[in-house]
């Protein structure tokens, strides 16, 4: 069975320079931190903390290991063999202690397999993005018990989840779309405006340019559902009325996943 099949669950993952959004199980290589919440799975890497080299360390480890090898040699083991010994565990031992901890990164055991349930961000500007609606997904999947009455927690929870998969299917687009619009945007034609050339590369910057607002109107629109999703539920306490928003919100996600599929 694919990961993919139901129950729907997402998979978040971010270390230093990745985000990586999955239907299938994600991890990190160094223990996380670790959110779940409906039908999310959010892992966070936690930063190493560089430590500085360990000077005192190697400093003892030397004089230690001098002491073992003048030990060793009175006691009748060849010289080489003690000098071999010596050089081998002060090497080892000093390697480890200057050593800096490999920083934390995500792992995604099923991505060879399957492929098209991974999506990868990995631009400053996308992982910013993403990460402020996951931000607004989870102050909508906490107050979904509040509005139990017009939307089934469960059912808020998938939602909410299936939003998140579409945004990283738009940012995922608008990353591959950055590059050819900073490029052609820099691009200045040396032929006249009225040339073949100067046109073809009008029409490519429209082209690329469309693509653009049309992605960025996919985002708006889930932002203002994913905020309105989680005011509205916040406001009921206050403000009974706001049920009618809340299930209104909750259609729009619902049509939001539907569209594309």
């Amino acid at each position: 069975m694919s990961p993919s099949a139901p129950p729907f669950h997402l998979w978040i993952a971010a270390d230093d320079s990745t985000t990586v959004v999955a239907l299938a199980p994600l991890k990190i290589s160094r223990a996380p931190l670790r959110y779940e919440w409906g039908s999310i799975t959010d892992l966070r890497a936690v930063p190493v903390l560089q430590r500085p080299p360990n000077v005192a360390g190697v400093i003892v480890l030397a004089t230690l290991t001098l002491i073992g090898a003048w030990a060793l040699f009175l006691s009748g083991m060849p010289p080489l063999a003690v000098f071999v010994l010596a050089v081998l565990v002060l090497g080892l031992g000093s390697a480890a202690m200057m050593s800096e901890a490999a920083p934390p990164q995500v792992v995604a055991p099923e991505r060879a397999a399957f492929p098209a349930l991974h999506l990868t961000l990995h631009t400053k500007e996308e992982r910013r993005e993403f990460l402020g609606l996951v931000g607004l997904a989870e102050r909508a999947g906490r107050a979904l018990p509040a509005v139990a009455k017009v939307i089934e927690p469960a059912e808020g929870g998938r939602l909410i989840a299936q939003a998140l998969w579409e945004a990283a299917n738009v940012l995922s687009r608008r990353q591959q779309l950055r590059p050819r619009v900073v490029r052609q945007q820099q691009l200045a034609p040396n032929a006249p405006p009225s040339s073949p050339a100067a046109q073809a590369l009008a029409e490519q910057r429209n082209k690329a340019w469309a693509l653009w607002e049309e992605t960025e109107a996919e985002l708006a629109r889930i932002q203002t559902a994913l905020e309105l999703a989680a005011i509205a539920a916040e406001n009921v306490a206050d403000d009974p009325s706001a049920l009618i928003t809340v299930r209104e919100t909750y259609r729009e996600l619902a049509e939001l996943y539907g569209e594309r599929i």
